[in-house]
Order: structure tokens, then C-alpha cells, then sequence
């Protein structure tokens, strides 16, 4: 089976496809007739959603944010939760105050630190800012490292040497830089007293394009922080194709020629923190050289020319990540291309497939033909092939995918429930897809779907489609009103395992316009918001429909 489908641009900050209104002729949009079909009139159905339930309902819990993107919890503090906003406050949400308008204070603000957001000027997508966060597991034990430690990941102006080289990233061609650094809190156990002047960087990574920045981060059972950094951005993970330039260092919604992909790709190759997920150690004694401790057990420590920091490759943006509290499985929304949105377990050395695969289809990138950049189910085409020859590597499958155009535009990973609020999710992974429909440049994109599956040990024997080893996702149904009516932005956990949904209206990192019309006045509106999951309310939640 072979499906053709649009190519060169990518998914933006709430990972959203970019349309051809700024790219060559060459690009392919949606066509206007029929929002569901590929760029050539196809109906690609690599892997189509055709389970439903159970039900859900939801609950405001704190509102009047910008683009929250997801939310986490921090040790010693159960009731709070911390949530990462775009364009860069990290919102510490009281959980006990019902006041959804008041029970939010600012604990971390980065927005100095950031690269002018808005990849057309004000009020459209990005995928930079302030993109996640960590709180030490030792941030609530006085007299250790880690007493009130937190790990941000931002997105930066160039300028500042990397840490880690980007190979074939030029100096001087980077759109931006994307940042790890440790910042302290004034008091741990007080989320309103803030943070600390100052900060320690841990990484500082040359960013070819504006996109595909991954950005999560979380410790695992190990203690060891997790690192998530998507292929660099631009499309098919390679360089040479035009595409939409972004501020302060370019013409907003210009074009140039990618580079910085190492001309086939940066996902395959072990000389490049691009493409990867990275697992290190931020309490002293430290690897001469660097700001953390490279764990010896890091399976290409000893590798010649591979970057140690590496756990596992092969990724084209990882966005979200978590780890199940009671298995400590990791699992990974890798945001799909063209045809497949995949969610992955992560293991050890794994390398899951990017950019020679897409799911668990074949993957080929432009530059032969006018229409490829594809995902097939075939391996034998003859267009450009990705960087897949240069030696043996075992890709791995996702345990669960879906479709692009008929079921989303981006996955958005989250979390198996380990709560008690909700029992028709328990054993559960929770996840969502960004938005149904996509409206460029600035929305609004409220048409975020939730979605769910076994977690492990809980397995179904296939995905529904006879497809062994897959497993099968199904969309939770909200009651009333049968949607989130978001922009699914991002999920988020609390200390008591319970599952919360971060969005806005628009899908952009902006607030909208008010009655004025007019950006950036006192009439703007925040439509940010966090909702947490809840039981059904027609007290039916277990019902599923197959």
C-alpha cells in the first residue's frame, strides 16, 4: 500500500502542521475541499481509531493562563501543581483553592531568557519557549544536592557556545538554542517565595530550525534526569528543501534551504544529541568538561564518535514524556510526519526507527521525486532513503499508532493513571492528540481529542485491525458535551497519580484578541487552562464501545 502525502512542514509549538501559505510550490496543503484527505487527495488509513469509551468528565481547575503545556508535581508538595506556560512562566496552582482564577502564582519566569516567540510575528504558532521541567526527586530533603532544585528546558537565542555539537549546524545559521539549566527555589516548601536569581546550565544544544525542540524532562526510578530533543526541526529530517524561516535571528515566515541534518538525517546517527532521548546525572561528582555526570551505564558511553549522553535514538519529536509510577515504564508521544502518530515504550539503547521509519511503516524522504516524503508499507522503493545503510540496527516498533489526517495532527504523550478518582482508568495510559482540524497561522484550534490504552500487563493480543503487538487506542468519551473543545496542549499528573489536560483555544502561545481586535491589550484573552479528569457524571464511565 502506498500513500502520498504532504511534505516539508512540520508541526508547530502546539504541533500543528504548517500549511503551503509560505513555502514553495512545491509544498502541499490540505485540499480545501475535503480537510481530511492528504496533500495529493488521498485517504491514507495506516492505523484509523475505531474504538470509543470509556466516559469521562472534566473540571476546571485554574484558568487565565497563556499555552500550558503540561503539568507535574513536586515532592513534598501534594498539593500543588506546577505548570509549565509557553512563553515562560512555570505557575505553581494551589490544588486545595477552588478559586480558578486566584489559585495560581508564578513561581519561575524565564520570559527574558526566551527567543521572540511567534514564527509569523505575533499571534501565530511556535514550537520554542519554555517547554518542560523537573523538580529534583531530593527537592523537599534539606542538607543534600537536591534540596529545592528544578531542571527547565528553554529555547534561547543563539550566541552562547553548545555544549554538545550539532554537526553540520554552522555557527551562525542556528535558529535557536535550546537550553537544561538547574535553578534554585527560595523556599521549598513554599511555592509562593519563587526562585532564586541565577542558574547553572547543564546543556546549551544549536537548534537548526524553530521546530521539533522535544522538551521534556523527568527523573526516573533511577534518579537520572531524561532529556527528550526532537531530529532539529524543518521536515523528513533532511536537509535541502525550503522552508519557513521564524524571529529573532530570521525573516519571520521567510524561506531557506534546511540544513543541518547532516544531508540524510540526524535520528539515525549517534554523533548528534539531535533525535534523541538523553539520561545523565545532575549531582556531583561531575564528568570533567561538563555541568552533570555522563552515568557509566549509558549504552554508547563506550561507542567511538557517539554522543554519551545518549539512552535511546531514532526519534523525530519526542514532545511528551512520562514514566508509569508503578512499572517505570517510559513511555514517549513521538509526533508523526505525514502519515503515523506513535507511542512508544523506550528501553535502553533502543533505537526506534526515525527517519528511515514512520510507525510501523517504511519512511522515505523528498529529493528524487516531487511527491515523496511518505510513509509505505513496502521496503523495497527507490526514492532517497534515509540514513538507514550505514550498518546493522534493529528498529523498534511503537506499541500503539494512529493516523494523521483522519485522527489528529500531533500526538500528545501522557501518563498511565495511578489515581483513585476514576476507576474505568485505572491500568490505563492517557494520552490526547493536539487538534482534529487545523486553522493557519493563528486558529483557533479547538478540537483537541483524548485518547487511551492498555498499559503494561494489561495488553489486548492486537490493535483491533488483526495487527498482533499493537495495541489498541480508543477515545475517551467526555460527558457532556462529547469534546475537551481545547487545543490539547499537554497532559499532567499530580502527587495522587490523578490526570489533568493543559490547552487553550487557540493553539498558538499568544493570548486572543478581545473585542478590540487588537493584540496585546488590556482586552486580550487567556484562554489557558487546566482541566482535571474526573468520573463520568452519568456515573456510566466503564462502558466502553468497541
Amino acid at each position: 500500500m502506498t500513500s502520498r502525502v504532504r511534505s516539508l512542514f512540520a508541526l508547530s509549538a502546539s504541533l500543528i502542521f504548517l500549511c503551503a501559505l509560505f513555502a514553495s510550490s512545491a509544498v502541499r496543503a490540505h485540499p480545501p475541499h475535503a480537510p481530511f484527505l492528504n496533500p495529493f487527495g488521498e485517504d491514507s488509513k495506516f492505523a484509523p481509531i475505531r474504538s470509543f469509551g470509556p466516559k469521562i468528565s472534566i473540571e476546571l481547575v485554574s484558568q487565565g493562563m497563556t499555552a500550558p503545556l503540561k503539568g507535574v508535581s513536586a515532592p513534598g508538595l501534594p498539593n500543588h501543581l506546577f505548570v509549565v506556560d509557553q512563553p515562560g512562566t512555570l505557575w505553581a496552582v494551589d490544588l486545595t483553592n477552588p478559586d480558578t482564577t486566584a489559585n495560581k502564582t508564578p513561581f519561575l519566569d524565564v520570559r527574558a531568557l526566551l527567543v521572540t516567540l511567534g514564527v509569523c510575528g505575533p499571534g501565530t504558532f511556535d514550537e520554542r519557549g519554555l517547554l518542560g521541567v523537573a523538580f529534583h526527586p531530593d527537592f523537599n530533603r534539606a542538607g543534600t544536592f537536591g534540596f529545592g532544585k528544578l531542571y527547565p528546558y528553554t529555547s534561547e537565542p543563539r550566541g552562547t557556545p553548545a555544549t554538545i555539537p550539532s554537526p553540520s549546524v554552522l555557527p551562525g545559521t542556528a535558529d535557536h538554542q535550546n537550553v537544561v539549566s538547574e535553578w534554585q527555589a527560595v523556599n521549598p516548601a513554599n511555592p509562593a517565595a519563587g526562585v532564586a536569581a541565577g542558574r547553572r546550565e547543564l546543556m546549551r544544544i544549536d537548534w537548526p530550525q524553530f521546530n521539533h525542540d522535544g522538551g521534556d524532562l523527568a527523573f526516573g526510578p533511577d534518579r537520572r534526569l531524561y532529556i527528550s530533543m526532537g531530529d532539529g526541526g524543518g521536515a523528513d529530517d533532511a536537509d535541502g528543501q525550503p522552508f519557513v524561516t521564524a524571529p529573532p535571528h530570521y525573516t519571520p515566515c521567510g524561506e531557506l534551504a534546511i540544513l543541518g541534518h547532516q544531508d540524510n538525517g540526524n535520528g539515525q546517527k549517534l554523533n548528534t544529541p539531535l533525535g534523541k532521548i538523553h539520561r545523565i546525572d545532575v549531582n556531583p561528582p561531575f564528568t570533567p568538561g561538563k555541568q552533570y555526570r555522563v552515568p557509566a551505564d549509558n549504552p554508547f558511553v563506550k561507542t567511538p564518535g557517539a554522543v554519551p549522553e545518549i539512552f535511546a535514538s531514532g526519534f523525530r519529536n519526542p514532545y511528551r514524556f512520562s514514566f508509569d509510577r508503578k512499572t517505570g515504564d517510559l513511555y514517549v508521544g513521538d509526533v508523526g510526519q505525514n502519515d503515523i502518530e506513535e507511542v512508544d515504550i523506550v528501553s535502553r539503547g533502543g533505537n526506534f526507527g526515525w527517519n528511515c521509519k514512520e510507525g510501523t511503516a517504511f519512511f522515505y524522504i523528498n529529493g528524487s521525486v516531487p511527491d515523496d516524503g511518505f510513509a509505505d508499507e513496502s521496503p523495497n522503493r527507490p526514492e532517497r532513503p534515509g540514513d538507514c545503510v550505514s550498518g546493522p540496527r534493529p528498529l523498534r516498533d511503537p506499541i500503539a499508532q494512529y493516523d494523521i489526517h483522519r485522527e489528529g495532527h500531533s500526538v500528545i504523550g501522557g501518563f498511565v493513571y495511578r489515581g483513585h478518582r476514576v476507576q474505568a482508568l485505572h491500568n490505563k495510559y492517557v494520552f490526547g492528540d493536539f487538534s482534529l482540524l487545523f486553522k493557519f497561522p493563528s486558529g483557533p484550534h479547538d478540537y483537541g481529542r483524548l485518547f487511551t490504552m492498555n498499559a503494561r500487563g494489561h495488553e489486548d493480543r492486537h490493535d483491533g485491525r488483526g495487527r498482533h503487538g499493537l495495541r489498541r487506542i480508543s477515545e475517551l468519551m467526555v460527558v457532556p458535551g462529547g469534546a475537551i473543545s481545547l487545543a490539547v496542549l499537554g497532559i499532567g499528573q499530580d502527587a495522587a497519580g490523578e490526570i489533568y489536560v493543559t490547552g487553550n483555544t487557540w493553539g498558538v502561545p499568544f493570548p486572543a484578541p478581545g473585542n478590540d481586535e487588537t493584540l496585546g491589550t488590556a482586552d486580550d484573552v487567556f484562554s489557558g487552562k487546566v482541566v482535571r479528569i474526573v468520573e463520568a457524571e452519568d456515573s456510566h464511565g466503564h462502558d466502553d464501545d468497541d
